[in-house]
């Protein structure tokens, strides 16, 4: 077993001591007597130190093992090994020294190296980022640090998510991509300082809409900046995706998307969107509200239609509104931040799915009326990448007949 650690020495004839280093430690088979020792590498020192177990540890200070930390009192020499690590894996080292102090050494030659091992100075690496390059090297049995702040397992051809991952609640950098994972667990949204998550090459196209559930999580809500869903077999993006409030850069390009859920309009953090390489007929009209610095909406099916100005009129006299949309309503008006904790799921799926006018961006639930064009009355700033120089249409929203004029009114006013 090998305990990537902190190590500071403290030297009790001299009082003295050294600079807490990122060290190795390793229990290691004696070649001359079979005794069973342990060694202290560091960068420094790649030959490792040796220290004796058997009647050597003077005492063992666990007070805050919880924590990943502990002290290891030898005799001989007059060292104190302060140690800072997992606390998981602190625990796994120790309970196997205890093994070894205790005369119970049959069983534990699975942890025991060889007497001639050596490290690179790659592997003593920072805990708070671990990248994975093959799958032998997947720490399977020990687990990540829980100190770790960036995760990288690119490549190695998963299909299914690694829960122990949702034990690392100081993680920042998730790359999961270049797998064939389809299902994330709703419990990812909850790691509290996730901000960036590259999802891209996997499977995430053959999730059912339930199992994006983790995208409704309010840390990650809050908190996540970044995010890559490309080449993923997606049909439809999820209407959860306009929750994601903290967002600067979103990409999903090369999927197998038709349009885009009108509340991405509302994600007002939103400044780099690429959706190339899909099969967008049109874009929501509400994306002119966005301050996007970059849109890329290359290789899309856009010229396939050819829109002047077309209407999809629904009624708009509202009448009385039903008690779905009168809660809906009331929910908004409140801006509370909700879930499906708080209210039901169905009220959720309800307020995700909401249309939003866009002249006066308020939420359209059963009454409104559509219209597909060319038009855009905003100015729109953007530096937008469209390598085929296609020409596109805006899907708009109306909640009334008054915004509804709007539209038309200023649609003549640039006409004429």
């Amino acid at each position: 077993m090998k305990l990537h650690c902190k190590i500071e020495i403290y030297d009790r004839t001299l009082s003295l001591h050294r600079k807490s280093q990122r060290s190795i430690l390793a229990y290691v088979k004696d070649s001359v007597n079979d005794d069973l020792c342990f060694y202290l590498w560091t960068r420094q020192n790649k030959q490792g130190t040796k220290y004796k177990i058997t009647n050597n540890i003077r005492k063992i200070f666990k007070k805050f093992i919880t924590n990943g930390k502990a002290t290891i009192s030898l005799i001989e020499p007059c060292h104190d090994l302060i140690i800072q690590s997992d606390a998981i894996q602190l625990k796994s080292f120790l309970n196997i020294m205890k093994h070894i102090i205790d005369g119970l050494c049959k069983s534990l030659d699975k942890y025991i190296s060889k007497s001639n091992i050596t490290f690179k100075s790659s592997e003593f690496y920072s805990l708070q980022k671990v990248v994975v390059k093959k799958k032998s090297e997947y720490p399977i049995l020990q687990g990540f640090p829980r100190t770790t702040e960036q995760l990288v397992l690119s490549g190695l051809d998963r299909k299914s998510f690694d829960r122990q991952i949702l034990t690392l609640r100081n993680l920042k950098f998730l790359d999961l991509s270049n797998n064939k994972i389809s299902f994330l667990p709703k419990e990812l949204g909850t790691l509290p300082y996730l901000q960036t998550l590259d999802l891209s090459h996997n499977n995430l196209g053959k999730s059912i809409r339930s199992k994006w559930t983790w995208l409704e999580q309010t840390a990650l809500r809050r908190n996540l900046y970044f995010l890559d869903i490309s080449n993923n077999l997606l049909t439809d993006l999820p209407v959860q995706i306009g929750r994601l409030k903290g967002l600067k850069e979103l990409k999903i390009r090369h999927n197998m998307l038709t349009q885009l859920p009108q509340n991405i309009g509302t994600m007002n953090n939103l400044k780099l969107l690429d959706v190339a390489k899909n099969n967008l007929l049109f874009l929501p009209g509400t994306i002119q509200h966005l301050r996007l610095y970059f849109l890329d909406i290359s290789e899309n099916l856009f010229s396939k239609i050819n829109y002047n100005i077309a209407f999809n009129e629904r009624n708009l006299d509202k009448g009385l509104p039903s008690l779905v949309e009168f809660s809906a309503r009331t929910l908004l008006k409140s801006r509370i931040t909700y879930d499906a904790s708080l209210i039901p799921y169905t009220l959720v799926q309800y307020l995700d799915e909401a249309k939003y006018c866009f002249s006066c961006k308020s939420a359209c639930f059963d009454h409104y009326s559509r219209i597909l064009t060319h038009f855009f009355p905003l100015t729109f700033s953007v530096n937008m990448k469209n390598t085929l120089n296609q020409h596109f249409n805006y899907e708009y929203y109306f909640c009334s007949t008054t915004c509804h004029n709007l539209m038309s009114f200023s649609n003549r006013n640039i006409n004429t």
